[in-house]
């Protein structure tokens, strides 16, 4: 979409307050390091740093059901 948002269907999962681990696609992690490598931050500070940027740009596509009301799962 041209509307400089990134759209991504909507659901839910609870948040956590420790770190976990993400997998990333080849792309994605090519993408990290080569920003990385133009950086003084660490993978995981650059990782969180562009994630919790992005999220406002974030547009959630919710599905509408037959009966008009939104599904979410």
């Amino acid at each position: 979409m041209s509307d400089g948002m990134i759209h991504i269907p909507a659901r839910k999962k609870q948040p956590v307050s420790e770190q976990t681990v993400v997998k990333l696609t080849p792309e994605a992690y090519n993408t990290l390091v080569d920003i990385y490598n133009e950086s003084t931050l660490s993978l995981k500070q650059i990782a969180s740093l562009l994630i919790v940027n992005a999220a406002d740009r974030v547009v959630y596509d919710k599905e509408e059901e037959s009966n008009g009301s939104t599904k979410c799962s």
